[in-house]
């Protein structure tokens, strides 16, 4: 009876999924935990930092470039990935994507140098970007009244798997070593590449609101989406382009944060494990704050533009106190301020940049915007790294990503 289901899942010519339903659900929360494991591994980088760094015996700067690049990768490669998931579907996307990120793991686990793994963690920030804008656009197709908060919990991928794995990292790293664990986590992400089975492309193009058929015009841009295009017209909306100065100035500070907190907590004579704790705070309310957005989203009286105002400027103020944290309880108290904030604005950035647009170029503003975002957040870490390098002290990185991110704040005024 199982492997006739599965068949009738799989034939071709099967009958479409409704929008709202319980298999969109099960979608949404399928795309969640394949985040969980792609993307949460990449923000798990600053577990890894010290390690790197005492094995190949390498500056901040020189081993943080390993931590940027997939992290400026995954928005980077977004447009690319979200016309291949328009081209060739989201389940193929995903997959594809997790399995790049599997290999790219047993790569950098046979690691002689660090050129080795700027090779390896490249391809892992791509696969990562096909298994992040494949699982948004398709929980996009598959609400309507409920979108925000189906975005929401997809979003929550992040923050679950930063929470989790930066543990896990850390726990495997002490018991069998840095490249065990990276192998380990490869088998857990060819695991993980199944629950993208579930991204049938086949969806009811029927409104669930109103319960009418979509308009011909609108079913045509539909299949014209298919197409391998990139949709340059999303730069003709201003809110396109605000979102992208916004989230220039946001991913810049917060990609330095995600490489150097733990390094800076073990410099200021915490213990590895209780640094790599503070992750885990970060996750748990990257997670909170990514629900709670997702509620307030949908609710139609709040312009999300303000709720991503207010989150940006109390990152700020908060990463520019950092550099005067001279306890482990303010590193906690940071850590879940950070997390709270920068949960909240990641479900922010997605739903501004899939919703600001028609859903048939949602992906290209997506991808577009991320895009744009991709090279501040490349030289963040480095940058940083090279600052402390230099200067013996964390304070002006920490200045510099807290700057950013008020920036951030006040560039949607503009």
């Amino acid at each position: 009876m199982f492997s006739c289901a599965v068949c009738k899942i799989f034939r071709d010519g099967h009958p479409s999924h409704k929008r709202e339903s319980f298999w969109a659900w099960i979608v949404s929360f399928a795309a969640a935990t394949n985040l969980a494991f792609t993307t949460g591994l990449v923000y798990s980088f600053g577990v890894l930092l010290p390690i790197f760094m005492d094995h190949f015996k390498e500056s901040r700067e020189r081993t943080a470039w390993v931590g940027s690049l997939p992290i400026a990768l995954v928005p980077f490669f977004s447009i690319f990935a979200s016309s291949l998931a328009n081209r060739f579907g989201c389940r193929t996307v995903s997959v594809t994507g997790c399995m790049a990120f599997a290999l790219s793991l047993v790569t950098a686990s046979l690691a002689k140098n660090l050129t080795v793994l700027y090779v390896a963690f490249s391809v892992i920030g791509i696969g990562a970007s096909c298994a992040l804008v494949s699982g948004l656009v398709m929980v996009r197709k598959c609400f309507d009244k409920r979108e925000a908060f189906a975005l929401g919990i997809v979003s929550t991928g992040q923050g679950l798997g930063t929470m989790v794995l930066s543990q896990v990292l850390q726990y495997l790293t002490d018991a069998v070593g840095w490249r065990s664990t990276l192998r380990i986590m490869a088998g857990a992400l060819v695991l993980n590449a199944l629950l993208a089975l579930l991204f049938d492309s086949k969806v009811d193009t029927e409104n669930s609101e109103s319960g009418e058929q979509l308009s011909s015009e609108e079913d045509g841009q539909r299949r014209k989406s298919k197409r391998f295009t990139f949709h340059c017209s999303v730069w003709k909306v201003p809110s396109v382009i605000a979102l992208t100065i916004t989230g220039v100035f946001f991913m810049f500070g917060r990609s330095i944060i995600y490489v150097l907190v733990v390094k800076y907590s073990v410099d200021r004579g915490m213990s590895s494990a209780a640094s790599s704790r503070l992750v885990l705070f970060m996750g748990i309310n990257i997670v909170l704050g990514r629900f709670v957005s997702g509620f307030l989203c949908s609710i139609k009286r709040l312009d999300n533009w303000f709720i991503l105002q207010g989150m940006a400027i109390t990152n700020g103020v908060s990463t520019m106190l950092l550099a005067l944290a001279n306890s482990y309880e303010w590193l906690v108290a940071y850590s879940v301020i950070f997390g709270f904030c920068d949960g909240a604005m990641g479900v922010l950035v997605n739903i501004i940049a899939l919703t600001c647009v028609d859903p048939s170029k949602a992906g290209s503003a997506f991808g577009n915007v991320l895009l744009a975002t991709s090279f501040v957040t490349l030289v963040g870490p480095p940058l940083s790294g090279f600052t402390v390098d230099k200067l013996g002290t964390y304070g002006p990185a920490f200045f510099m990503a807290g700057g950013a991110l008020i920036v951030a704040s006040f560039t949607p005024w503009i």
